[in-house]
């Protein structure tokens, strides 16, 4: 576990270049056990946060609402696929007991770049109000205040946590609130 900014993040594995190639093999070649793999490590994410957040509650009675973070329309239409979509399915149908409902309320407001090159200050900017909320979608689903809700949103990797502060901020302007940062894997920190 670890914070980007006042984001808890609880992420299944810390990020290896051995990691990398696998999120590579799902994210761009559509590989099954790769997803497989990764969807794996978000169950293992969720179920440390479900320990720290909400120990003292029933399990099988909490409502999770996850947010998954969209990636660019642009990289989804050449793939041909929506990555973190397949993700999730693989991470509900890993949890059939659990009462878990998507919320796909995130879109991105406008063009950003491919971050993979980007230092730390470049992704913040890059990041900068990136993602607007579904109004509709959101007030459908997402909690009130006094239910036995949690709320995440969900990436497969966080680095510098410039994506999930930006869904996050995006979240804020509506007057929710999330419990953390579900991923797959995180960096310990950003270096370059």
């Amino acid at each position: 576990m670890s914070y980007r900014g006042a984001l808890q993040i609880f992420a299944g594995s810390k990020f290896t270049p051995s990691l990398s190639q696998i999120i590579l093999a799902a994210k761009e070649d559509n590989q099954f056990q790769a997803r497989a793999f990764l969807a794996e490590r978000l169950n293992q994410s969720l179920k440390r946060a479900l320990a720290e957040i909400s120990p003292k509650r029933e399990q099988a009675s909490i409502r999770i609402v996850i947010i998954p973070i969209p990636s660019r329309k642009l990289a989804d239409r050449k793939r041909g696929f929506a990555h973190i979509e397949m993700l999730v399915t693989q991470l509900i149908n890993l949890n059939n007991t659990l009462n878990i409902q998507v919320l796909n309320c995130l879109s991105h407001s406008r063009k950003v770049s491919d971050q993979t090159s980007l230092n730390f200050h470049e992704r913040a900017v890059n990041m900068k109000d990136a993602f607007v909320v579904d109004r509709i979608k959101y007030l459908e689903v997402y909690p009130t205040k006094n239910s036995n809700s949690v709320v995440f949103l969900v990436d497969d990797l966080v680095t510098t946590g410039a994506t999930v502060q930006a869904a996050n901020l995006a979240i804020l302007t509506l007057g929710g609130s999330v419990d953390g940062v579900l991923a797959s894997c995180a960096t310990e920190g950003f270096t370059h």
